[in-house]
């Protein structure tokens, strides 16, 4: 039939099916801009909001994908994870590791204020955040916020930080060889972006200083009051 069409110089239009929209991203569409919880919060502390985001990077024999789970007040990455591939696995492998160090540094509050923590962990529309995967192992962390699609400023903290990464360490990147490089220079940034850049938005430490001193006991620090 195929070979007929092609000597009578015919063809038969196929429809294209349109991908199904998941129940999840039904909900997403109906419920507009109000999924966007983080921007009607007010952000006083750590453990509060964490934020998450993919990155494209890119090597001297290929590219990669970066994932990273960061907190909002606190400045602190919780958890990332690489990738070959920007598959569901990448993020919820980040969340993963998020959920485990937070639930560390919650160990190190006074218990009667562990019961404050109520995360809220916001990220784009993309399909491996709206996937049923993330979506179950994320609401059992805390809850789920989302930006309004097309709006990349409705989460700064993930532009910024992927911004700097890029500026300040997009030539290194470009000179490691193998996936296996990127993923130990990736460990290795992120320790020193955890544990000894400083940032003005926290006093001028690191994230991990800061967050340890907030969750502490030090009321002032806890409380979102600078002194």
């Amino acid at each position: 039939m195929a070979k007929l069409l092609v000597l009578w110089g015919l063809s038969i239009k196929r429809k294209i099916k349109k991908p199904k929209i998941s129940l999840i991203k039904k909900i997403l569409i109906s419920l507009s801009d109000r999924a966007n919880l983080l921007i009607r919060t007010e952000i006083t502390k750590p453990l509060q909001a964490i934020t998450s985001d993919i990155s494209e990077l890119i090597y001297k024999s290929g590219k990669c994908y970066f994932s990273v789970h960061k907190d909002v007040f606190g400045q602190m990455v919780y958890g990332y994870a690489i990738a070959k591939t920007m598959e569901t696995s990448l993020v919820i492998k980040s969340l993963e590791q998020a959920s485990k160090k937070i639930k560390k540094l919650i160990k190190l509050m006074p218990r009667k204020l562990r019961k404050q923590i109520k995360l809220l962990i916001h990220q784009d529309q993309g399909s491996q955040y709206t996937s049923y995967q993330y979506v179950e192992k994320g609401l059992k962390h805390g809850t789920l916020s989302y930006s309004t699609p097309g709006t990349p400023t409705e989460n700064p903290g993930q532009e910024s930080f992927f911004g700097r990464l890029k500026q300040e360490w997009a030539d290194e990147i470009r000179e490691l060889e193998t996936f296996e490089q990127v993923q130990k220079f990736i460990v290795k940034k992120i320790k020193y972006y955890n544990c000894q850049r400083l940032h003005t938005s926290i006093g001028f430490m690191s994230p991990n200083k800061f967050t340890k001193l907030s969750l502490s006991g030090s009321a002032k620090w806890f409380s979102g009051k600078r002194t």
